[in-house]
């Protein structure tokens, strides 16, 4: 009964935190009052691009071995920061969680 319990409280707690990011099935995303707009690009199976409003906050290369990659890059002052993997590394696009400005986005490249 006890073990119940903490899995349910365990469980609870968790559900918040999935619904932190919010999905996006393409490569880019708009707030609800247009206010923020973030889009990704993958370019040549490794090179992610990450732009907030249109500016470029990071460029940078997942990694050819493991196609994983940990960005970070700012915006207006704010720290964006950007988790990209690609399928089993093999560069057949990508999905990347792009954390600004209090929105945290799930995007596919």
């Amino acid at each position: 009964m006890l073990r119940n319990i903490a899995v349910s409280a365990g469980l609870i707690l968790l559900l918040p935190a999935c619904s932190l990011t919010t999905p996006v099935t393409g490569s880019q995303y708009v707030s609800a009052d247009g206010a923020i707009k973030i889009r990704g690009e993958l370019v040549d199976s490794s090179d992610v691009k990450i732009f907030v409003n249109d500016a470029k906050v990071i460029e940078d290369r997942v990694s050819l071995l493991s196609g994983k990659g940990e960005f970070a890059g700012n915006f207006q002052g704010k720290p964006v920061h950007a988790t990209c993997a690609t399928p089993s590394g093999h560069g057949l696009g990508a999905t990347c969680t792009v954390a600004v400005a209090g929105k945290r986005v799930l995007l596919k490249l």
